[in-house]
């Protein structure tokens, strides 16, 4: 399951996943990162991952078409906190924001939800 954070920054996406992710979870996700990115200003993600149970067939199909539509906008994403307490997860974060040029990750154990946010949420500097 994959459910989005209401009540963010409009330049925040939030979400939480625990178990098996869907097609329509990663479309609600997708959209919500579109939206975000339609705004002038860069934009903060913020991932609680307690688990991941796998993504169905469907949700595998739909996150490579819409990753790679997204993939020329990929700069307009400064910031991305992951809060999470699987280690593979905290090593798969810090790996992405090592490729993804201009790109900030930084990660939390769960005990630090609240200081992951907090950043996630401040204002872009750019």
């Amino acid at each position: 399951m994959l459910r989005l954070h209401p009540d963010t920054p409009s330049h925040v996406v939030a979400y939480e996943i625990d178990g098996t992710v869907t097609a329509p979870d990663l479309a609600g996700l997708y959209r919500a990162v579109e939206r975000a990115m339609d705004g002038t200003r860069p934009v903060h993600l913020y991932g609680e991952i307690h688990g991941v149970g796998g993504l169905t067939l469907d949700a595998l199909s739909a996150n490579v078409r819409r990753s790679l539509a997204l993939l020329p906008r990929i700069g307009r994403v400064d910031r991305y906190a992951v809060v999470s307490d699987r280690g593979w997860i905290t090593v798969a974060a810090t790996v992405q924001g090592a490729v993804i040029p201009g790109l900030t990750v930084r990660t939390w154990p769960t005990s630090g939800r609240e200081d992951a946010l907090a950043w996630a949420f401040e204002p872009p500097v750019r």
